[in-house]
């Protein structure tokens, strides 16, 4: 092999490598922008929406894990930003909860705060609950 295919072959590795980190910042953009106002069904596998914003804000904000450790995985969460905040809605349905969390829209540095338990609404139940079951079906569950 010459010095060239090879040193060719070494640098599309290394802008290969290099293209991660990109596709994960779009990536998080992109469901940035499909999460803003919207109510999420949270599910591993297939993995939706709200379970991969859960990973994300898991990933950035160590007390969103650890609120989710000793919480659990929601059923379904909401996601909003208004003016400078971020607000989160974490649905429970079997416990008829919900806990709402707001941080600084766009930094890391302020901690995020935790409101609730409130308890869900029987309309709100009734959604939530259709939601979810519509949800279930759809892949076979």
């Amino acid at each position: 092999m010459s010095r060239f295919a090879l040193l060719s072959a070494f640098v599309m590795t290394l802008l290969l490598c290099q293209c991660a980190p990109y596709r994960a910042a779009w990536q998080h953009g992109w469901t940035n922008a499909d999460a803003e106002d919207s109510i999420m069904l949270v599910l591993a596998d297939p993995p939706s929406l709200g379970w991969k914003r859960l990973q994300q804000h898991s990933s950035l904000r160590p007390e969103f894990r650890s609120f989710l450790n000793q919480m659990g995985q929601p059923d379904c969460l909401a996601e909003s930003v208004q003016g400078d905040r971020r607000y989160i809605i974490l649905y429970y349905l079997e416990q008829r909860r919900a806990f709402s969390l707001r941080t600084a829209a766009r930094s890391l540095g302020e901690p995020m705060q935790v409101s609730g338990p409130y308890p869900i609404t029987d309309k709100e139940y009734a959604l939530l609950s259709s939601f979810q079951n519509k949800a279930l079906r759809s892949i076979g569950r």
